[in-house]
C-alpha cells in the first residue's frame, strides 16, 4: 500500500488521464498511442506508480483506491 503523498500522486495521475480519456479504461495497460505517449510524458516512476494502485485495488485489499476505475470519475462528475 502507498504513504499519504504516494496515493495523492498516484490518485492526480488517474484524475489527469481520466479528464484527458474518460472511456478509456485502464492507463496502465499500453495498448494503444494515447496510453504509450501518456506514459511517456509522466515517465516510468509515475507509471509504476499508477501501476502498483490498480493492482493493489483489490478484493483482498478491500479495494483501498477505486479512483483508479475511470467510473469512479464519470460518477463524481
Amino acid at each position: 500500500m502507498f504513504n499519504e503523498s504516494e496515493e495523492k500522486q498516484a490518485r492526480q495521475l488517474y484524475c489527469r488521464w481520466f479528464a484527458k480519456f474518460p472511456k478509456m479504461k485502464n492507463p496502465t495497460d499500453i495498448n494503444s498511442r494515447s496510453k504509450y505517449d501518456f506514459a511517456m510524458q509522466i515517465g516510468w516512476e509515475k507509471m509504476r506508480l499508477m501501476m502498483t494502485a490498480r493492482k493493489a485495488n483489490t478484493d483482498k485489499n478491500g479495494y483501498p483506491y477505486p479512483w483508479t476505475k475511470s467510473e469512479f470519475w464519470s460518477d463524481s462528475k
